[in-house]
């Protein structure tokens, strides 16, 4: 009589019963992956590295622009937390049901700057009230923004050109990138006279020089929101959620240029708070469980 099938069924069956004790550790243990605004890079690269060196737990940062991501996280990539740097799009993904609505935070703001070459010769400040000045500096070239349609950025930089009477001006003469580190990239290689970015990426470029700062009230507030997905609340996933809001990781939010929001985590009623609570542009954060 041959034995060899009977054992075999026997392995099997006994590996069908390990398998899921085998699945359910490796979810457990498995890195984190984060979905963050572009302009997140090089702050969320630093956090995610010191995080690591603490706990063991290795975290993934895939960076693109805010609303590539959401519809990725809508096409069903795989993720755990996602970093919008628009509130339309965390309130988009909340209503749909990808995010779990106890864990929205609140982690930082940025503001928006005109950038031109370094090799540009002008040093004194565009007036961004008087679009012949604008213009003048453009001298018949392209204005690069992201991508209004799906790049936050883009969209407060619309908003800005559009209340400071430049819209009419150049909306004939964008060059409109995928994201707002593209657009940084353009105006680095003398691509562009001029491009709009977060202040945050200006200061990271030896490349550019300042060459306007645009009002803070022309825009809607930019406000970076981290939110977990859906079915994503295990207790790694909420471990750096929350790492997210401590000291250490607002002080490298911080260093490198974000306006960091210590002040609305303690203080829900604060005037920052305020500001997320606005429509429709803007998305109510709540804080959830703090990290241990």
């Amino acid at each position: 009589m041959n034995r060899r099938p009977a054992l075999g069924l026997i392995l099997l069956f006994c590996f069908t019963l390990l398998g899921p004790v085998q699945d359910a550790q490796s979810t457990e243990t498995k890195r984190i992956i984060v979905l963050a605004a572009a302009s997140t890079t090089t702050a969320l690269n630093d956090i995610a590295e010191k995080y690591q060196s603490e706990t063991g737990i290795s975290v993934r940062v895939s960076i693109s622009s805010s609303g590539t991501l959401a519809r990725q996280i809508m096409q069903g990539a795989p993720a755990d937390i996602y970093i919008a740097a628009a509130q339309d799009w965390i309130r988009t993904l909340t209503a749909a049901g990808y995010i779990e609505p106890d864990y929205t935070r609140i982690l930082a703001r940025n503001r928006l700057v005109i950038v031109s070459p370094k090799t540009e010769n002008a040093t004194r400040l565009l007036n961004t009230s008087k679009p012949v000045e604008v213009l003048r500096r453009l001298d018949g070239g392209r204005l690069a923004i992201g991508d209004p349609a799906h790049v936050p950025a883009g969209r407060y930089a619309q908003q800005a050109l559009e209340n400071l009477g430049l819209w009419a001006a150049v909306r004939d003469r964008l060059a409109r990138q995928v994201n707002v580190r593209a657009v940084l990239a353009m105006v680095e290689r003398g691509e562009t006279p001029l491009g709009i970015v977060y202040a945050t990426d200006a200061a990271l470029s030896q490349k550019v020089r300042l060459a306007a700062i645009i009002p803070p009230e022309s825009h809607t507030p930019i406000i970076y929101t981290a939110a977990v997905i859906t079915g994503r609340a295990l207790p790694p996933v909420l471990d750096f959620y929350n790492y997210l809001s401590t000291a250490a990781a607002q002080s490298i939010l911080e260093s490198h240029g974000f306006a960091v929001m210590r002040d609305v985590a303690a203080d829900p009623g604060s005037a920052d708070q305020t500001l997320i609570n606005q429509e429709p542009t803007d998305q109510t954060a709540t804080t959830g469980p703090e990290r241990p």
